[in-house]
């Protein structure tokens, strides 16, 4: 009897790079893979970013990223709108995922053999406990390497993915990877920020890196030091909320600043509401305007000298108000006095 293999559905196929499989299907994320896929079956036939975009509901940004994630790891190679696939004898070792760490050390040596000779430790300068200049962020060969060695780093990259809401970036891989390797924040506290930045609605990698070199130079490495800072961060912004209310301002997200003065007189000098309002009434027919650090700075007047209801406000202006008209030049209390403070000025943040 004669055979005929009939493949029907298998009828029409395309050819996968064995590497994709080998060395990619367990790190590459998602997107990626569906990106590299799309690209395979179309292979031979012209098309642009939004049109890979609009066949895979996502969104022409991540389809680069997509791109140039292959491209960093050697699957395929672009020049000039062509997509081709890199030939292996252009995989030189140099192109293998190698540790930065390593090659900055090397480098480190070459330097160290090529100039003077070392010097002693009473000769060495005084080394600061942070490094001034942010390092250089790392490539995503080296993430695929770090995140083949460690089921640690894997689970950080998919838990920004859930929280982000989107596939991350490259960008955004690099700097969470930064943030644990250089900034030296462990995994748990890492996600612990990127769901705090989350809950406040600035789940960006921006917001997420300024806060993580906070909370490195504060050594906030735990997950108890964490939920305690962010404990801090919440009751500054509920009171900053409060401020607001009371104040009759607009509702906005507050500045770190704003934060840090509500979270002070409310939580911290414990002043009500009506005496909030009394200083800002006093700064705003001073000044014309509100200025927030004005307003501390009556606060603070206030807490230092036991003042905390708004009669024992107006006993101590009364009191200022008598001695100048009996000193002219030497009162005690003034409006004026606030305003020849050093520490105040017209910019209020």
């Amino acid at each position: 009897m004669e055979y005929k293999l009939n493949l029907g559905s298998w009828g029409s196929v395309f050819a996968v790079p064995s590497d994709l499989v080998d060395l990619h299907l367990k790190l590459a994320g998602g997107v990626q893979l569906k990106v590299i896929l799309w690209l395979l079956r179309h292979a031979g036939e012209g098309f642009t970013v939004d049109d890979v975009a609009k066949s895979l509901s996502m969104q022409a940004a991540d389809v680069r990223d997509s791109m140039l994630y292959w491209e960093e790891n050697g699957i395929i190679k672009i020049s000039d709108g062509i997509i081709e696939p890199t030939d292996r004898d252009e995989k030189t070792v140099e192109n293998s995922p190698t540790s930065m760490q390593d090659d900055r050390a090397a480098e480190k040596g070459k330097e160290t053999n090529n100039s003077e000779p070392q010097k002693t430790d009473a000769e060495q300068p005084v080394k600061s406990s942070r490094i001034i200049s942010r390092p250089e962020k790392p490539d995503m060969k080296y993430l695929s390497k770090r995140m083949s060695e460690s089921p640690e780093i894997v689970y950080l990259m998919q838990s920004a993915d859930e929280i982000f809401g989107r596939p991350t970036n490259s960008n955004d891989k690099a700097t969470l990877l930064m943030i644990h390797e250089s900034d030296g924040l462990p995994v748990e506290v890492i996600i612990m920020l990127m769901q705090y930045a989350a809950d406040i609605q600035k789940c960006n990698i921006r917001y997420i890196e300024k806060m993580a070199i906070s909370w490195a130079d504060n050594e906030i490495t735990t997950l108890e030091q964490a939920e305690k800072r962010i404990q801090q961060l919440t009751s500054g912004r509920n009171a900053a909320a409060a401020v607001q209310k009371i104040l009759g301002l607009e509702q906005h997200s507050p500045t770190e600043k704003e934060t840090e003065y509500a979270d002070r007189w409310m939580n911290i000098w414990k002043f009500s509401g009506d005496m909030i309002r009394k200083a800002y009434e006093i700064c705003v027919d001073s000044k014309n305007k509100y200025i927030p650090k004005y307003v501390d700075s009556i606060l603070n007047r206030w807490f230092s000298s036991g003042i905390s209801t708004p009669e024992q406000a107006d006993a101590e202006k009364n009191k200022g108000n008598k001695s100048r008209e009996k000193k002219p030049y030497g009162a005690t209390y003034d409006i004026s006095e606030y305003e020849s403070t050093s520490i105040i000025d017209e910019e209020g943040l």
